[in-house]
């Protein structure tokens, strides 16, 4: 039986976008980062980010949103990991998708976002899952489409992500309105939490 969209879900929508976007948690993704290579030089990442690597491309544009090691520099940061996400790197896809999603570092752009989000959806990526659900969910950026949004939502939680299972339950309306409450991330994309970044501005 097709569950309806709640009035409850209706009225958490802002807050879905407000606190929840970016926050889904994902281990294997977390664990990915906090190994990534952002420990080498500056200096070798940009040689290998400039020689094409994919994997140089995400970390620089990383620690470019963090400010580790470098100046913070958003615009640079995003072209570096469209470059990777362009590549089918998909933490890199997950990130851009987040940013144009939040506005965090460039103007908001959620039919753009869609695009890189779904890419690092169906790579498995929970971080883009969750986003994606909520998405579908709010119709920004894709047709409102509830069956979507629970389908993703419902990916990335049976890959134990705690936020897409609350979402999960907005959604079902069985959540009530302590389902929406901000991550310990501050609303950050897992990736940057795991990367020890505490916060990216918003240009939206």
């Amino acid at each position: 039986m097709k569950t309806r969209w709640s009035r409850s879900a209706r009225l958490l929508t802002a807050a879905w976008l407000a606190a929840l976007v970016g926050a889904a948690s994902s281990v294997e993704s977390a664990k990915a980062t906090a190994g990534s290579s952002l420990a080498p030089s500056i200096a070798s990442l940009r040689e290998r980010a400039a020689a094409g690597n994919a994997d140089a491309r995400y970390d620089l544009g990383v620690a470019m949103l963090c400010q580790r090691g470098l100046a913070r520099d958003p615009g640079e940061a995003a072209r570096l990991l469209r470059g990777a996400a362009e590549q089918r790197h998909a933490g890199a896809q997950s990130v851009l998708g987040w940013m144009l999603m939040s506005g965090r570092g460039v103007l908001r752009n959620n039919t753009l976002a869609a695009g890189w989000l779904l890419r690092a959806a169906e790579a498995g990526d929970t971080a883009a899952q969750n986003n994606l659900g909520v998405l579908y969910a709010t119709g920004q950026g894709v047709p409102h489409d509830h069956a979507a949004a629970e389908r993703w939502f419902r990916a990335a939680a049976d890959q134990g992500a705690a936020m897409a299972a609350q979402n999960l339950a907005i959604l079902r309306g069985g959540g009530g309105s302590r389902a929406a409450t901000p991550s310990r991330s501050g609303g950050l994309h897992p990736a940057l939490a795991a990367a020890g970044c505490r916060a990216v501005a918003s240009r939206s």
